[in-house]
Formats: C-alpha cells, structure tokens, sequence
C-alpha cells in the first residue's frame, strides 16, 4: 500500500512538474517571439499592434541595429531612429518626432492614433485624418527594420497568440 501512495504521489508531483515547465515555455516562447506572431494576426483597421506588442516585450524579442535603429531599455523602454524619432510608452504609447517638435499619442489599450501635441503647447491637442498619416509615416521608418529581422519560432504557437490578442486589437 506504501508503494502504490509512493507511486501515485511521484506521478502527480512528475505531472505538475511538466505542466509548469510547459506553461513557462508557451510564455517565453509567445513574448520571444512576439514580433514574428505580431506580424501575422488579425486585426481592425486603425490599430496598430505592432507598437503595442514591440514595446511590451521589448526586453524579450530580437532588436536588431542597423539604419540608425537603438533600444532604451531603460524604464518601460523605447525604439529609436537616429535618436530623432522615438517611440516610446508608459501610460501612453508617444511617437517623438524631434525635428518637427511633435509627438503623435496612440491609445495604451488598441494602439491606435489619438491626437498630436507640441512638445511647447500641451494643451493643445490636434487630431484629424492628416496627423494620423503623419505619424503612420514616422512609424514606417521605425518599426519596419525591427519587424524585418524578428526570427521564426520552431514551434508556432500562433494560434495561442492570436488568442491572448484577439479581443485587445479586434
């Protein structure tokens, strides 16, 4: 009777040992590659879950540097170009543009464009159709290189991020 609990006991203990194992690598694996699965998912027109999910695991994923591109991983992190263009978040995800004196606010929830300011006057908050491809335009010479370089997972777990992601960006 001793053997058989024995027995039992190391099984059930063997179990959750690969169960917890299991669960920590679908969690690296979906924010290692975050950038590759990103790229590939459903979304509405409008968001932009690149800049969301870049930035979110910016630690984790492949940062590529080259054209001008570098990482702040300092805080909660920033892609930048040239240290002329940043994207950065907190509260808020921001797009700096330093040479014109804007920075472009999108939604922390949905990624997507809200208006832009003046680094001079806060107060003052412009939306519209034109802000809005303006600060699509910045974000074609960031995100771009990063996305090009972001590895291919050996085992695809798409379909588990499509599903944490879903109703964030749909």
């Amino acid at each position: 009777m001793k053997k058989f609990l024995l027995i039992i006991f190391s099984l059930i203990f063997a179990s959750l040992i690969i169960l917890g194992i299991g669960k920590l690598y679908i969690a690296y694996n979906l924010s290692r590659y975050a950038g590759y699965y990103v790229q590939h998912m459903p979304r509405k027109k409008g968001t932009n879950p690149e800049i969301a999910i870049l930035l979110e695991n910016l630690d984790t994923i492949e940062r590529p540097e080259y054209n001008g591109i570098s990482y702040d991983l300092d805080g909660n992190g920033a892609i930048l170009k040239n240290n002329q263009i940043i994207l950065s978040y907190g509260t808020i995800f921001r797009l700096r543009v330093l040479s014109n004196d804007k920075i472009y606010i999108f939604d922390k929830e949905k990624a997507s464009f809200q208006y832009y300011i003046t680094s001079k006057d806060y107060d003052d908050e412009k939306e519209g159709k034109k802000y809005q491809q303006e600060a699509e335009s910045y974000l074609k010479e960031l995100l771009p290189p990063v996305l090009k370089d972001q590895p291919k997972p050996k085992i695809n777990l798409q379909k588990l991020f499509n599903k944490k992601y879903y109703d964030r960006f749909n």
